[in-house]
């Protein structure tokens, strides 16, 4: 199975202990935790912590500047179920370091690992995502990557936005196109 990815400007890479500094400094940006809904005062031992589950994930990504190897964010796809009853539905995670927003760069990131994620799992897949409803910038991501949105309820800070993908044999070369 393949484990990186290059893109035009992106490398995706498996999230190795060394970017554990690189990734707490992000999530420490106050900018972050309003995105994520995250505490903006978690300190570095509950980073950590967070660093190794989510380095346990079935597929956790690194997404690197592909000239300069800047660590620049993350991309994570946590098992749905963990009971095993759903084994091909994952929920996806991913934040970008803030002074990269707005650049195109998170879809550009995101395609590459939905390619790598369906590389290693040929079967059709749901991947679902919540989103903070104040997060605008990720809901757009979600949309120009083909999401749909399920929730039937206006989303609030306690219920997020959940948007559903599914991705078959086919849609995934269409989806995942650099």
């Amino acid at each position: 199975m393949e484990k990186t990815r290059e893109t035009a400007r992106l490398r995706l890479r498996p999230l190795v202990a060394s970017d554990l500094a690189a990734y707490q400094r992000l999530l420490a940006l106050p900018p972050m935790a309003a995105a994520n809904g995250s505490p903006a005062d978690a300190s570095p031992e509950l980073m950590a912590r967070w660093f190794e589950a989510d380095r346990q994930s079935p597929f956790a990504f690194a997404v690197v500047d592909r000239t300069t190897d800047r660590f620049m964010g993350t991309i994570l796809y946590y098992q749905h179920d963990e009971s095993g009853e759903a084994p091909h539905e994952y929920d996806l995670g991913y934040f970008l370091d803030p002074m990269d927003w707005g650049q195109g760069l998170m879809p550009e990131a995101l395609r590459a690992s939905l390619t790598l994620v369906g590389q290693a799992i040929p079967a059709a897949q749901t991947v679902w995502a919540a989103c903070l409803p104040t997060n605008q910038r990720s809901q757009r991501v979600l949309e120009k990557l083909g999401f749909q949105l399920v929730t039937t309820a206006l989303p609030t800070p306690q219920h997020p936005a959940l948007f559903k993908l599914v991705v078959t044999g086919e849609k995934k070369d269409a989806a995942t196109d650099d």
